[in-house]
């Protein structure tokens, strides 16, 4: 039986459809929705909001924190109560794979866009990585049909893609 299973969360539709199944199926594991935000993400936010706070080094703090903060708003609300949550910083797949093992998970759930393998070559695939490297099984879950039981699992907000 799965005790720990981990959830990666990307905040689009089929991450919710992942969650969704996750609750499901492992209602009796403890479960944690893990997001990972990207470095050059929070650079680019940071630098763009730093422009119009002047470029002051204690901005660039400001608003990556800000940044962090809004990703944990966003994130608990995908949560319900018995549910962990956690944000990592770097490569997603890597830090997956990470916080899995450092979590002692026993399985790693995650949705896939099914982008075609030329986007995944410009793209990388998350997905496609840690099915070739995670310690853990990784269940994915492609578009899933929305029934009344996996809805009643769903995030209570809004999906975007």
């Amino acid at each position: 039986m799965l005790q720990r299973v981990l959830i990666a969360i990307d905040f689009s539709t089929p991450s919710a459809q992942a969650l969704a199944v996750a609750r499901q199926h492992f209602s009796g594991a403890r479960l944690r929705l893990l997001h990972v935000m990207r470095p050059s993400d929070m650079a680019a936010s940071t630098a763009a909001g730093a422009v119009h706070a002047g470029s002051s080094p204690l901005a660039s703090r400001e608003l990556r924190e800000s940044a962090e903060k809004e990703a944990y708003q966003r994130l608990e609300a995908w949560t319900q109560d018995d549910e962990e949550y956690a944000i990592g910083v770097g490569n997603a797949a890597e830090e997956i794979m990470r916080q899995a093992e450092e979590w002692d998970a026993d399985m790693i759930v995650m949705g896939t866009r099914g982008r075609s393998q030329i986007a995944n070559v410009l793209h990388g695939s998350a997905t496609e990585w840690l099915i070739r490297h995670a310690r853990q099984p990784v269940l994915v879950v492609h578009e899933v049909s929305i029934n009344d039981t996996t809805r009643a699992h769903l995030p209570p907000t809004e999906i975007s893609d």
